[in-house]
């Protein structure tokens, strides 16, 4: 090898090297945030006006002429969207959006004002969904398995239909300054991967509502446990 091809190498493996080192560095700077919301038992729990409503519920507790259907159960991991909002790009490995056990997981969705969700068909049944006014989300049938991209290209909200299922409805929020979705769980646990540190404010969103706002969430260079907090009184008031 002579010396010009040598020192070629070597710049090459130098950047390469360099490369690898700020990716690291990025890699490391990227924390998991944690914490649990206390739901009231009666949270969420708004009697119908229309018997008939509550009885075209989930497709599994619908009236069938002999036995009363089983009210739809309030479920933290599929009603609740927890978000962190604040100033920098969306953090990557966002938890996915899915259509199973024949609805929307989760009912209420967020997502960020000029970038796209992908909602996954997991249920062995075909799914139209649709949302008025979002031409993004037409009606297109999503075979079993498949998944469907949305490109979201400005703010606002929107609620989620099922051309052939009734039952399924959902409601979509899409907002300028979203940072990261947390993952959910039914007992009211929430879980931030990667995200980077910064300020941020929490909010949590229920159907239409944005229902809890807590600013000032600091992020540093080690995982966050956000101490328990509570859902209760009046809403913070309808997402914009």
């Amino acid at each position: 090898m002579d010396r010009t091809t040598e020192r070629s190498s070597r710049v090459v493996f130098s950047l390469t090297v360099l490369g690898l080192a700020l990716a690291t560095a990025t890699t490391a700077l990227a924390v998991d945030v944690r914490g649990r919301i206390r739901v009231p038992s009666d949270f969420g729990h708004t009697p119908p006006e229309d018997p008939e409503t509550a009885r075209r519920d989930h497709y599994w507790s619908q009236w069938n002429g002999f036995l009363e259907p089983r009210p739809r159960g309030f479920d933290a991991g599929r009603d609740l969207a927890v978000v962190l909002t604040g100033a920098g790009e969306l953090a990557p490995d966002q938890p996915p959006y899915r259509l199973a056990n024949g609805g929307l997981w989760p009912t209420t969705m967020v997502a960020r004002t000029g970038g796209h969700i992908e909602i996954q068909n997991t249920d062995p049944v075909s799914h139209r969904i649709y949302a008025d006014g979002l031409e993004a989300l037409s009606d297109t049938p999503i075979a079993p398995g498949r998944m469907r991209p949305v490109d979201l290209a400005a703010a606002g909200h929107w609620v989620i239909g099922d051309r052939l299922y009734a039952h399924v409805s959902g409601h979509l929020h899409v907002i300028d300054d979203l940072i990261a979705r947390a993952t959910v769980q039914t007992d009211g646990s929430f879980h931030f991967a990667n995200v980077p540190p910064g300020t941020y404010t929490l909010k949590v969103f229920h159907g239409e509502q944005l229902v809890h706002t807590q600013e000032g969430v600091v992020v540093e260079e080690r995982e966050l446990t956000i101490e328990p907090f509570a859902l209760g009184g009046a809403p913070a008031g309808d997402a914009p």
